[in-house]
């Protein structure tokens, strides 16, 4: 019934004061992605252009050596790190490029935010000037709204597609309207240069960097902010095998981060319990559509027990709070569709697409149980927390 009465939360006009922006430093971290990262450079010069009292300092960590990369990139001027060896983690590779721009001068705290994002994300025009009506002026970290660069194809990019809407249109603005956690989502986010180093910069202990960060700042009482824009927009998810792999390096990285990140976690629950409660259900129950079968599967299996004839008030109970979460659940996502309407980045989600969205996770939990040693492990053997 909380999350119903989320929804209900007038999220009205902010009407905080704005943060003066002078001077941002663009992080964009690149594996195997090619030359789709010059799109976005691309973006961020012209944005530079549009926005001549905003200083936009760019580099592109190139994780792995691509020399047909840097060679374009250096030919347009934008700022190249090349981490050689490649790996294991976005973190670690975040990591090395705090150090190497700390080796070299004070980029980072002379920056009022550092930013982060996706090498294959593309920005519309204005966007710099939006984002100066948009950042509040106590603001230290924040997700801005991402959405898919066109219509997703048919299948689980479907569901995700709905899945993100659901998170960055409703759920992350009615969590800061009421000041409960704020999840980073791993693309277009920004952070102050304490704020950087409280979190991401240290962020190398698991593939689930991202999670990882926010709990870190969390603990740290940095408040991590959603905003209402301006957008990124990220583009369409692969195929089934493309979409698996980073999932299952998600599910291991968090099944590692509930080990190395319990100290935070309790540290947040002793002194805001409503919020260690939804992050950590936010963090640990999920993909959603596992709590789902999983729910279904005990309201199934109590239902036929009682059917044969079983008594067991355990069983009743199971049985009611099965089909009454499923129902509450199923209501939730009613609510939250029409809130966010139908569009084409965010068309009507069939059977088919829950199915193959089912298959991909399932795929996804497959490799990471059978493989643990890849996609745990987010640092070497031996090596420091940087």
């Amino acid at each position: 019934m909380g999350r119903f009465a989320r929804l209900a939360t007038d999220l009205g006009s902010v009407g905080e004061n704005r943060a003066k922006l002078r001077r941002l430093l663009v992080l964009i971290p690149s594996r195997a992605e090619g030359k789709r990262v010059l799109a976005l450079t691309g973006d961020l010069k012209r944005e530079a252009r549009l926005q001549p009292g905003i200083h936009v300092d760019v580099f592109v960590i190139l994780d792995g050596a691509e020399d047909s990369v840097e060679a374009a990139l250096g030919a347009e001027e934008t700022g190249v790190l090349v981490k050689s060896p490649a790996g294991p983690s976005k973190g670690a590779a975040l990591a090395f490029a705090t150090a190497w721009l700390d080796h070299r001068g004070d980029l980072i705290d002379r920056a009022d935010f550092v930013f982060v994002f996706d090498a294959d994300m593309r920005l519309p025009e204005t966007w710099l000037e939006q984002l100066q009506n948009e950042v509040p002026a106590d603001a230290a970290a924040f997700q801005l709204p991402v959405r898919p660069a066109g219509e997703p194809a048919t299948g689980a990019a479907r569901v995700e597609s709905f899945s993100l809407a659901v998170a960055t249109r409703v759920e992350d603005l009615v969590r800061d309207a009421r000041s409960l956690p704020v999840r980073l989502r791993g693309k277009a986010m920004g952070f102050s240069p304490h704020a950087w180093r409280a979190g991401p910069a240290t962020a190398s202990r698991t593939h689930a960097e991202d999670s990882e960060a926010t709990i870190a700042l969390l603990a740290r009482g940095v408040r991590v902010r959603a905003l209402r824009g301006p957008v990124a927009f990220d583009e369409a998810s692969g195929g089934r095998s493309a979409m698996a792999s980073p999932r299952a390096r998600w599910l291991a990285g968090h099944w590692k981060l509930a080990f190395v990140a319990w100290r935070d976690l309790v540290r947040i629950a002793r002194t805001r319990p409503l919020s260690g409660f939804v992050l950590a259900a936010d963090l640990f129950l999920r993909p959603r559509l596992f709590v789902f079968g999983y729910l279904l599967l005990v309201s199934l299996g109590s239902a036929v027990a009682l059917a044969l004839g079983h008594d067991d008030p355990a069983l009743l109970a199971l049985f009611t709070m099965g089909w009454g979460t499923l129902v509450l659940e199923l209501g939730y996502l009613r609510t939250a569709r029409r809130l966010i309407g139908y569009s084409p980045e965010v068309p009507a989600v069939r059977v088919r697409d829950i199915a193959a969205a089912a298959f991909v996770w399932g795929f996804a939990l497959m490799r990471a149980v059978t493989a643990p040693g890849r996609w745990h492990r987010a640092r070497p053997e031996g090596t420091d927390r940087p």
